[in-house]
């Protein structure tokens, strides 16, 4: 063998090393950075399920988060998981936790939860609702100190599976409260209600939202159309946004005219009767009720409670600008309490 050969077949061995190395750095790289093989099974100190947050946001890519885990304080948890990548046109999008100290009834009244006229609700051993961008989980009543508590998230891109949102929301929901050692919640929702349909759908008067004998007639500007959406009647959870079909300005418009909510989950209910000011009183029928404020009560009834409410929206203050005579908010409460006493099973006045 010549000099030449001696020096020259080493020299291949290590060229062929390190374009071994090479490649497996690269493809070390290459998972570390777009998909989730080196990451663990939960982020943010054992909250968040992975398999869960990678099924909720678009695409591959690799998930990273932010927090550690429960606060001392459980109102002061927050979780924030990222997916990313570096190959163009992979995943994206964020996804925001956090435990939330709230009125009871806050995500069927304030415009930072869920859209009701598009959420999927779940009741039962868990209590929560989802729409394409937020969702929320009522913890177990063991869980609270002066007002409820819940956990919350929100994605940055539209959730095309709501049972995957309800899965992994009511699945955080579980770690907070096995980690604060407060109750147990079920690893999955039970089954979602969603709305009826999409869009809004004209009404029928007489059976307005689908409550039996419910009317706004004498209640909306004449010759107007009224359009409704939410779900189906009744339910443990249920919401219905009537809205005019005018020429509304597009924010006034999205608002609605009236929100109508009732639910007849315990936990919920619970949730209710613990806002500041809750008193027992009486409803505009004078039936026995737990009074939060004039147009937000819990009936007693012969087979449990049912928290009704109504909230109006921008299309009715601009409508009585408009139309001076139409009523006052009472009117369009009382009319709902008494329709929906009957639809949801509350005819009857529990006596103590």
């Amino acid at each position: 063998m010549s000099t030449a050969e001696g020096r020259t077949r080493p020299g291949w061995k290590v060229w062929a090393a390190v374009a071994v190395l090479v490649v497996v750095v690269a493809g070390l790289l290459h998972g570390y950075r777009n998909t989730n093989a080196l990451t663990g099974d939960r982020l943010c100190g054992g909250l968040v399920s992975t398999v869960k947050a990678d099924a909720i946001l678009p695409g591959s890519g690799r998930l990273d988060a932010e927090g550690d885990g429960l606060a001392d304080d459980l109102w002061d948890t927050v979780c924030e998981v990222e997916k990313s990548s570096v190959v163009l046109g992979s995943g994206r999008g964020t996804l925001t936790l956090r435990v939330r100290e709230e009125d009871g009834d806050a995500p069927l009244k304030d415009e930072a939860w869920p859209e009701l006229s598009e959420e999927s609700f779940f009741s039962g051993k868990v209590t929560g609702g989802v729409d394409k961008y937020r969702g929320w989980v009522l913890l177990p009543e063991k869980c609270w100190a002066k007002q409820p508590l819940m956990v919350g998230v929100s994605s940055s891109e539209p959730v095309s599976d709501s049972e995957a949102f309800a899965a992994l929301i009511t699945d955080a929901a579980r770690a907070v409260a096995a980690g604060a050692a407060c109750g147990d919640l079920p690893e999955e929702p039970g089954t979602l209600l969603p709305p009826r349909s999409e869009a809004a759908r004209p009404a029928s008067d007489g059976r307005v939202c689908g409550l039996d004998g419910f009317s706004v007639r004498g209640q909306v500007p004449a010759d107007t159309e009224v359009l409704e959406a939410g779900q189906r009647a009744p339910a443990d959870l249920w919401s219905c946004r009537v809205s005019l079909e005018d020429d509304s300005r597009g924010p006034v418009r999205a608002d609605g005219f009236m929100t109508y909510t009732a639910s007849r989950d315990p936990l919920l209910i619970a949730a209710v009767k613990k806002a500041p000011g809750a008193s027992k009183g009486q409803a505009l029928d004078g039936r026995e009720a737990q009074v939060v404020d004039p147009q937000r009560i819990v009936l007693s009834c012969a087979q449990g409670e049912l928290y009704l409410a109504v909230e109006s929206g921008l299309q009715y203050l601009e409508a009585r600008k408009r139309h001076p005579g139409l009523p006052s908010r009472d009117t369009y409460f009382e009319s709902f309490v008494k329709s929906a006493s009957g639809t949801f099973g509350c005819g009857t006045s529990a006596r103590s």
